[in-house]
C-alpha cells in the first residue's frame, strides 16, 4: 500500500508542480512594425507580430524548461540574468492552439538566473481554418487583432502541455504598440493611452489572470463611455449608446437589488467579428451581427448580464468550503436571468425558459448526454461540486441546469417582493454555511428544510420540484 502511494504521489506532483510554474509575466507585443523581418529578411508587417516576454518561474523541479509559443512564431533569443542562452526548439502537435502546430522550446534549467528568462519572439498568425468557430484567432492589419491565451492562441509562452490544467499568473504589464488608428483592449487596468511617433501604445495591467482568460483585441475601435463603462464599437454608435445604457442600467439594478457595492474595476465591452462572443474578467466581447441586433438579441444581453453580476453575488467563500462551486459559479449563472426578467419583464419570459431548462436537464439525467450527443459527468449533488470540478459542470450540467431549477423554485414559492428581501440578506452574508444558508430560507418558506436538503444535497429530482407536473 506504502509503495502504491508513493507511485500515485510521484505521478501526481509534477503536474502540480507545473500548474505552478509561472509567477509572472510582463509582455510587450508590436503588431504590423514597418521594418517586419525573419532571419534578417524583410517580411510582409500585414500579418506580423514581435513581442518579448518577461517571466519569473516559481521554483525549478526539473533540469529543463519547456515552454510553448504558436507554430508561425520563431525564437529570436533567450536571455537571463542579461545574457543570452542556449535553446533547443522544435514543431509538434498541440491540440490546444487553433493551427494544432506549436513550437516546443527547451531551456535548460542550470542557465536561469534567478530562475527568471527573457524570451524574444516574432513572426505570423495567418487566419485560423482549423478547430471550432470561435477559432477567428489571427493578427490582420485590415481586419485588425483577435488573440486568446492558452486553448486558442499561444501569443505569449505558455508552460504547460496541452490539454493540461491552466495556471494563474500575474500579469503585471502588457503593452501593446500599433497603427496609430487601432485601439486595444487587453484586461484587466489600462494603466495608459498614448499616441506616440505615428505609433498607438497601450499599457495595460491584467493582474492575477489565468492563463486561459488572457485576450488582446485591436481594430479601427471608436469608444463610447459613461460611469466606467467603455463600449467599443466600429460604425453603429446608435448600438453602442445602447449596450451603454443596458450595461449601466444592470449595475443599478444589481446595487438596488443585490449588493450595494463600489466597483472601480471598469467594465470593457467591444464589438468583435463574426462567432467573436468572448468574456474574459472585466473584458466581453460581442460579435457584429448581435452587437448591431442588441435591442432584439437576447444572447448579447445575457453575456454582459452574466459577466457583471459576479461582483454582486459574491459571498466570501473559501476552497474547502461545499458551498464554494455554488456561489462562486451557480450564483452568476442564475442571476443573469434575474436581470433579464427584471430589465424586460415584458418581452422576457422567464416562466418559458425555465420550463425550456427543465425538459433539457430531464433529457440529460435519462441520457447522459448532451443535445449535441457528448457525454455528461455523472451527476454530482450541487453541495458535492468541488472547485476542482467546476470546469466539469459549468455551464453544460449541474452548475446551471439544476442551480437555475433551485432559485428559480424559491423565487416561486415566495413570490417578488420576499425574494429580493432574501437576496438582499443574502448577499449581505461575510460566510456561509449550510446552516445560515437554511435558516434564511426557512424565514422565508417555513418548513423547507427536507426540500433544502433534496436540492443541494442530493441528485433526486421529485415530482414536487417539477415546473410541469
Amino acid at each position: 500500500m506504502k509503495k502504491l502511494l508513493i507511485g500515485i504521489i510521484l505521478i501526481l506532483t509534477p503536474l502540480y508542480l507545473q500548474a505552478q510554474t509561472v509567477k509572472s509575466y510582463e509582455i510587450n507585443a508590436e503588431f504590423f512594425p514597418d521594418d517586419a523581418q525573419m532571419y534578417n529578411y524583410p517580411v510582409p508587417s500585414e500579418s506580423f507580430m514581435r513581442a518579448n516576454s518577461f517571466i519569473r518561474l516559481s521554483e525549478i523541479q526539473d533540469s529543463v524548461v519547456i515552454f510553448y509559443l504558436h507554430g508561425e512564431l520563431k525564437i529570436d533569443s533567450i536571455q537571463s540574468g542579461g545574457k543570452n542562452i542556449n535553446y533547443d526548439y522544435d514543431k509538434v502537435l498541440y491540440n490546444y492552439e487553433y493551427s494544432r502546430v506549436a513550437l516546443k522550446v527547451i531551456v535548460n534549467s542550470s542557465d536561469l538566473v534567478d530562475e527568471s528568462l527573457a524570451i524574444f519572439y516574432s513572426g505570423f498568425f495567418n487566419p485560423s481554418k482549423a478547430g471550432a468557430l470561435s477559432n477567428y484567432m489571427h493578427i490582420n492589419k485590415n481586419s485588425g487583432v483577435y488573440l486568446r491565451g492558452y486553448g486558442y492562441s499561444l501569443w505569449f509562452p505558455v508552460f504547460i502541455d496541452a490539454y493540461q490544467d491552466s495556471y494563474k499568473a500575474d500579469f503585471n504589464k502588457v503593452t501593446i504598440s500599433l497603427p496609430i488608428e487601432f485601439k486595444c483592449i487587453v484586461g484587466g487596468e489600462l494603466v495608459e493611452e498614448k499616441k506616440d511617433n505615428g505609433s498607438y501604445i497601450a499599457v495595460w495591467k491584467p493582474g492575477n489572470t489565468d492563463i486561459l482568460d488572457m485576450q488582446c483585441t485591436a481594430r479601427k475601435f471608436k469608444l463610447n463611455t459613461k460611469e466606467n463603462v467603455y463600449v467599443y464599437y466600429l460604425t453603429d454608435k446608435s448600438s453602442s449608446d445602447k449596450v451603454l445604457e443596458y450595461s449601466i442600467g444592470l449595475k443599478k439594478l444589481f446595487s438596488n437589488n443585490l449588493k450595494s457595492i463600489d466597483i472601480s474595476n471598469p467594465l470593457f465591452i467591444m464589438e468583435m467579428p463574426k462567432y467573436g462572443d468572448i468574456s474574459s474578467g472585466n473584458v466581453v466581447g460581442i460579435s457584429e451581427e448581435l452587437f448591431n441586433a442588441f435591442e432584439t438579441d437576447i444572447k448579447s444581453k445575457l453575456t454582459i448580464a452574466h459577466e457583471l453580476v459576479h461582483p454582486y453575488v459574491k459571498i466570501p467563500v473559501r476552497k474547502e468550503n461545499s458551498f464554494y462551486a455554488f456561489v462562486v459559479e451557480g450564483f452568476p449563472s442564475f442571476f443573469q436571468l434575474y436581470a433579464l426578467k427584471k430589465m424586460n419583464e415584458d418581452n422576457y419570459n422567464l416562466a418559458e425558459v425555465m420550463m425550456n431548462v427543465e425538459k433539457s436537464y430531464l433529457e440529460k439525467r435519462r441520457t447522459g448526454k448532451t443535445s449535441r450527443g457528448n457525454e455528461l459527468p455523472e451527476e454530482k449533488a450541487i453541495l458535492n461540486i468541488s472547485s476542482e470540478d467546476i470546469g466539469t459542470y459549468k455551464d453544460t450540467f449541474v452548475l446551471s441546469d439544476r442551480v437555475w431549477l433551485f432559485f428559480y423554485n424559491i423565487w416561486m414559492q415566495m413570490g417578488d417582493e420576499k425574494f429580493d428581501m432574501f437576496l438582499k440578506e443574502l448577499f449581505s452574508f461575510n460566510s456561509i454555511s449550510y446552516e445560515s444558508f437554511e435558516g434564511l430560507i426557512s424565514k422565508y418558506i417555513p418548513d423547507f428544510k427536507d426540500g433544502l436538503n433534496k436540492w443541494l444535497n442530493t441528485t433526486n429530482y421529485p415530482e414536487a420540484f417539477r415546473i410541469v407536473k
